[in-house]
């Protein structure tokens, strides 16, 4: 296992130590905080372990975080794909009109030698 941890970029063996420093923490923060508490919901009351609870309120917050997250994301991939189709269709007209500049001086250049 030693000889796979060396072979690990400096970034995965960073994840990975604090990844096992975050596990450390929730571990001791759990056995620390395992008195049952009442939870009052809108129509019921639950009684869990403390941890539970805060490990339910984190997920729900990480899940919700990252839909929000998401959707913002998405919003602004889809205006930068519309800005770039635009840039696109600007980049290619300009290209025409450059064609037809370079058609007209080689004409010019034509009529001036003659």
């Amino acid at each position: 296992m030693l000889k796979k941890f060396n072979e690990l970029s400096l970034k995965d063996k960073a994840y990975l130590i604090g990844g096992l420093i975050l596990l450390v923490i929730v571990i001791s923060f759990g056995l620390l905080n395992r008195q049952t508490v009442t939870v009052s919901l809108v129509f019921t009351q639950l009684s869990a372990p403390l941890i539970l609870v805060i490990f339910t309120c984190l997920v729900i917050g990480i899940i919700v975080g990252s839909a929000i997250g998401f959707s913002y994301h998405h919003g602004k991939t889809q205006e930068l794909k519309s800005r770039i189709a635009e840039a696109e269709t600007t980049i290619h007209k300009k290209d025409k009109e450059l064609l037809q500049y370079k058609e007209q001086v080689q004409q010019l250049k034509q009529e001036a030698k003659q």
